[in-house]
C-alpha cells in the first residue's frame, strides 16, 4: 500500500480559535488525507466559521457527530442535558441555511478510509455510544473492520491496543509534552481518540488532534495552545451559558 499521512480532527464544537491554531500547525502540505470525526458544532460561539473552514479544506472523510444531528434538526435534543440542549438550540438559530443543510447531509459513521483505517464518531457499532473504559473499547474493537479505528465523542485523547486478548491503554499526561507517540505494531488492533479540538475534557485545556503516518507506522496525538480567552468571549457574547466558557479554561 502507498504510504499515507493523515490528519485527524474531532469535536471542534464551534471553536474557531482552537481550530485555527491547529490548522496553523498543520498546513495542507503536511498531510495527504484529512479525516474529520464529527461534532463540528455545539457549545462554542462560532458554528458558521467552523463549518465554512472545514468545508474549505475539503476533507477526504467527514462524518457527523450527535451535536451536528441535533443542531441541524435531524434529531431532537431530547437526549441532551440542559446546557447542551440550550447550546444546540442557539446553534440551530445561528446557522446559515447553507450550513444547516451541510450539517444535515453529513453521513453517519463508521467510514472505511482504506485497508488499514476506519473512522467513527462514537463506536463502529453505534455512532452515539461512548468509549470510556476498557470494556467499552473491547466492544468497539470487536465491531471494527480495520486494524486502526479513530473515534471521537468523549473529548479525551486515548489509545487502546489489542494484541490477541491483551488490551493495553495509553493515556496522555495532562499538561505534559505536546506530542504523544503511539507506535502501530503488526498483529495488533487499535482504537484511538485524537481528543477534542474545541472542548478538551482531560483537564488539559490545549486543543488536541492526531496525525498518522502509515510509512512510519506511527500515530502522534498533539496538543496546541490557543487563545482560550477569545473563545470564551465569543461564547459569552453569543449569550450562551457561562459554564461553557468557564470549562474551556479548565479543560473539563
Amino acid at each position: 500500500p502507498i504510504a499515507m499521512r493523515f490528519l485527524i480532527l474531532s469535536d471542534i464544537h464551534s471553536n474557531i480559535d482552537a481550530l485555527d491554531a491547529v490548522l496553523a500547525r498543520t498546513p495542507p502540505e503536511s498531510y495527504d488525507k484529512l479525516i474529520v470525526l464529527g461534532d463540528l458544532v455545539g457549545y462554542g460561539g462560532t458554528p458558521n466559521e467552523v463549518i465554512d473552514r472545514i468545508f474549505e479544506l475539503k476533507p477526504d472523510f467527514l462524518i457527523r457527530g450527535n451535536h451536528d444531528k441535533v443542531a441541524s434538526g435531524v434529531e431532537s435534543a431530547d437526549k441532551f442535558n440542559r446546557i447542551a440542549g440550550e447550546a444546540a438550540r442557539w446553534t440551530q438559530s445561528a446557522l446559515t441555511p447553507v450550513n444547516r443543510e451541510r450539517l444535515a447531509a453529513l453521513p453517519a459513521g463508521p467510514a472505511t478510509v482504506d485497508r488499514e483505517v476506519e473512522a467513527c464518531h462514537g463506536t463502529p457499532f453505534d455512532e452515539d455510544t461512548y468509549v470510556f473504559d476498557a470494556d467499552d473499547a473491547t466492544k468497539a474493537l470487536a465491531a471494527a473492520h480495520r486494524p486502526i479505528c479513530f473515534f471521537g465523542h468523549t473529548h479525551v485523547p486515548v489509545a487502546y491496543a489489542l494484541k490477541g486478548s491483551d488490551l493495553s491503554v495509553t493515556h496522555l499526561t495532562p499538561g505534559g509534552d505536546d506530542t504523544k507517540i503511539v507506535n502501530i505494531l503488526k498483529k495488533s488492533r487499535y482504537l484511538i481518540n485524537p481528543g477534542s479540538i474545541g472542548q478538551p475534557r482531560d483537564t488539559d485545556a490545549r486543543a488536541s488532534y492526531a496525525t498518522y503516518d502509515s510509512k512510519k507506522h506511527q500515530v502522534q496525538i498533539k496538543r496546541v495552545p490557543y487563545r482560550i480567552d477569545l473563545a470564551q468571549l465569543r461564547i459569552t457574547e453569543a449569550g450562551l451559558p457561562e459554564s461553557l466558557a468557564f470549562r474551556l479554561g479548565l479543560g473539563r
